[in-house]
């Protein structure tokens, strides 16, 4: 049994995990920490700061903000326990924060805890590859209202994927006003918020006269709650280093 603090628990996605994790048996919430958070609703003790946890903790899953990187590594490494990273819109300074710590923990990190996402990402390569330079590229991406980060960890993850095939490509973010015809060596890079959509992400590849899309859509954020819990029970006896959702699939 897995033994998991929810960093964020007072949050949707937190909530979500620990809902996620009363139906697991190889996984349970021991604590979680939440600065806002009062406990109400939450069956197992919550902390305002992570100095304060007493319990045995196996695993961090941090579904929080980004600024919380600086409170949770400093503790994980101190205590010797992985991390699962679920929150999105780390700049490079966080990113090099995040390898230099994952020298000494291991650390899970990807753009999407979906397994089907990851299985896109694999189709995108193979599309790209097939179709080569006679296809115009462009990404989408839409989520609720609420998001505040641009573009999704997602997008940067499909974009990615392209560009271990067509590496000369340069994303553009949006378009406006004159920008002028459209060049070999760009792939375009949408957004799209409102609502309550979940998260949806379509790969475009334009040609004369076609057009293949491939596309995935998550109807439930409880894919992401389960998805933080597998890969917090894989990094269990891992040794450091940086993985995502490809070694969890493997």
């Amino acid at each position: 049994m897995v033994n998991i603090l929810i960093y964020g628990i007072g949050g949707k996605m937190g909530h979500m995990v620990y809902n996620a994790l009363s139906q697991r048996d190889d996984a349970k919430a021991i604590c979680g920490v939440d600065k806002k958070y009062d406990g109400r609703g939450i069956y197992v003790p919550v902390y305002t700061d992570i100095k304060d946890v007493v319990e045995k903790v196996d695993c961090i899953i941090d579904f929080s903000v980004k600024a919380a990187l600086y409170d949770i590594l400093p503790y994980a490494v101190k205590k010797s326990i992985p991390c699962v990273l679920a929150t999105t819109g780390y700049d490079q300074a966080e990113n090099d924060y995040i390898a230099e710590n994952a020298k000494k923990i291991p650390i899970f990190r990807t753009g999407n805890l979906s397994v089907g996402i990851n299985a896109l990402v694999k189709l995108v390569e193979k599309a790209a590859s097939l179709l080569g330079e006679q296809a115009d590229i462009e990404i989408l991406e839409s989520h609720h209202n609420q998001k505040i980060d641009s573009p999704s960890g997602t997008a940067l993850m499909l974009l990615d994927g392209v560009k271990t095939v067509r590496p000369q490509l340069e994303p553009v973010y949006g378009r406006q006003g004159i920008i002028g015809k459209r060049t070999k060596n760009e792939v375009g890079i949408h957004a799209i918020r409102g609502g309550s959509i979940v998260g949806k992400h379509e790969v475009q590849f334009i040609m004369d006269n076609e057009v293949i899309t491939l596309s995935h859509e998550a109807e439930s954020k409880a894919v992401f709650a389960n998805g933080s819990i597998n890969a917090a029970v894989f990094l269990q006896g891992k040794p450091a280093g940086l993985y995502t959702m490809n070694d969890v699939i493997k």
